[in-house]
């Protein structure tokens, strides 16, 4: 109980707008890649954790692990087009088909936002996503760090480790590998170029 009470903390804010016990759920549409949440929802929302990013449209869209982290709160209520409403573990079904790599990013965006960072998608590249120190405001500061995932018992292709590094160094950010264990714990090292 004490730590739902902290989670609310965490997603509503200082302020405590809601009252204890009352928790606003919003509303979103399922797309092919994303879900998207109307107007005044969606702003309040992003408002809420900096969740998603607004489209040209004026909706909010969601990532994939940024609409399964509400969902799996109790924040997000997610149709389709057809109105059919999915569970959370039809999310992870649906979501994983298009991107075989999603529960393992998953487990790293719960665990970071559950540490209070401001995480958002990687750029490509191998980086997975662009993390903010707490309480950022995207687009008033720059991420600090990359933050590249590997899971236990899986090579790493050292060519690609050298190329993200060297895209963290060039984009002047600390990049940080986050390793998935096979318990589905995360652990963080940082990664740094040595030049000799």
């Amino acid at each position: 109980m004490e730590e739902e009470k902290e989670e609310n903390k965490e997603f509503f804010g200082e302020e405590g707008k809601e009252e204890e016990g009352e928790v606003e759920v919003f509303s979103g549409i399922l797309g092919d890649d994303e879900v998207v949440v109307e107007h005044e929802a969606g702003e309040r929302l992003h408002e809420k954790g900096n969740y998603g990013e607004f489209g040209d449209d004026g909706l909010l869209h969601l990532e994939p692990v940024e609409a399964l982290l509400l969902n799996e709160r109790g924040r997000l209520s997610i149709k389709d087009k057809t109105d059919k409403e999915y569970t959370f573990r039809d999310l992870v079904r649906y979501f994983s088909k298009r991107d075989p790599k999603l529960w393992i990013k998953y487990l790293v965006y719960r665990d970071l936002k559950s540490r209070g960072y401001v995480v958002k998608q990687g750029f490509g590249g191998g980086i997975d996503f662009r993390l903010y120190p707490r309480g950022s405001k995207v687009g008033e500061e720059a991420a600090k760090n990359l933050i590249y995932i590997v899971t236990e018992g899986t090579p790493i292709d050292l060519k690609e480790l050298d190329r993200v590094t060297k895209l963290a160094v060039s984009t002047r950010k600390q990049l940080t590998m986050a390793l998935v264990n096979r318990q589905g714990d995360v652990v963080y090292y940082n990664v740094v170029q040595l030049t000799f």
